[in-house]
């Protein structure tokens, strides 16, 4: 059943967190209830709907893509590159337009390549099981026109965060991407570990939990072992890039970047490798000790646990979201994470 589209957007704030979900901002579809939000705009924006052209149209994996979406009005680059420049989580909507619904988006990071043109937005869409919009979206050929609205800030990461854990599965990447992105750019030693799970392998093609980077040493090698399971690359074996996915090259990208500040790690449910508690308690245990507020750690850093996916594997970790008043809030915490002492860690469900 469609979920409205709520007439107030709500910001999160420490207290009043904006549940999110997966590489979209929410896995429903969102009624379009006023005959003024169907009307197209010239420049991005969150009221109306703005004309957008497929450029092109990536395969990840047999159900799912990258969409590259491009607009050629210099307010819209601007607009795009603003968001982009801010330290959040933000997202689009995207519209079916026979059906009348939307479904929010989580935007990847711009992929530094000279081609990628201004003004253009690259949305990471699984091809869902009776899914509307996404399979009106994959059934689009290229050069059509679709039509997005916003961008959205969904969540905020202050400069007081120092350490982030991220859960992710699926597409619930993006936002992760997002996330690495911002700690890439900032100059202070603030981290960011990410154990991304995926049904199949496919998805995530040569991401290896147990590699690291040649002479990026993350701080966090003995979560999994890494101090004895370093690999080198040579010159001979450079040419294994070319054997990675699309998102786990651009993951790569993204720690190098970052400088050591970003890690990511892999998991594969028909490998039979899941997340399990103890990677969270292994994390937990080499982050800064903790010194007795309950709030912030003994560098003055605040902590996240971000969780990020379908909506059974972000109720597995932290339980469900719960509606009020209209609005998909955080709900009390549940799941694997209820059941851990996290001590100073805040857990935010995506």
């Amino acid at each position: 059943m469609p979920i409205r589209i709520p007439q107030i957007l709500l910001r999160p704030t420490p207290v009043i967190l904006f549940a999110l979900g997966g590489s979209s901002i929410g896995y429903g579809a969102y009624r379009l209830r006023s005959t003024s939000a169907n009307k197209s705009s010239t420049s991005l924006n969150p009221s109306t709907f703005t004309s957008f052209t497929l450029a092109s149209k990536e395969p990840i994996s047999s159900t799912s893509a990258v969409f590259t979406l491009r607009h050629d009005d210099p307010q819209t680059s601007q607009i795009i590159q603003e968001i982009r420049d801010k330290a959040c989580i933000w997202s689009v909507q995207a519209k079916q337009p026979q059906l009348q619904i939307a479904r929010s988006y989580s935007p990847l990071p711009s992929s530094q390549k000279q081609e990628e043109p201004d003004g253009a937005i690259r949305l990471l869409i699984r091809r869902e099981h009776n899914g509307e919009v996404s399979t009106y979206l994959h059934n689009l050929p290229f050069y059509s026109t679709l039509e997005l609205r916003g961008p959205y800030v969904e969540l905020e990461i202050p400069e007081a965060v120092t350490e982030i854990l991220f859960l992710a599965g699926g597409t619930g990447i993006a936002p992760a991407m997002q996330v690495a992105d911002i700690i890439a750019r900032r100059e202070d030693r603030a981290r960011c570990q990410i154990l991304w799970a995926n049904r199949r392998r496919e998805d995530c093609v040569g991401g290896d939990r147990r590699s690291v980077l040649p002479g990026r040493l993350s701080g966090w090698r003995s979560l999994f072992g890494l101090e004895e399971n370093v690999v080198t690359v040579s010159e001979d074996e450079t040419t294994e890039n070319q054997d990675k996915g699309l998102i786990v090259r651009e993951l790569e990208t993204l720690k190098e970047k970052a400088m050591g500040k970003v890690d990511v790690a892999y998991f594969v449910d028909e490998e039979s490798d899941f997340i399990k508690s103890g990677h969270v308690l292994e994390h937990l245990r080499h982050s800064l000790r903790h010194n007795g507020s309950g709030k912030v750690s003994e560098d003055g850093g605040q902590k996240l646990i971000l969780v990020s996916g379908p909506d059974g594997f972000i109720e597995h970790w932290a339980g469900k979201k719960v509606w009020v008043g209209g609005h998909e809030a955080q709900g009390p915490l549940g799941g694997v994470l209820s059941r851990i002492d996290l001590k100073d860690w805040k857990v935010w469900k995506l």
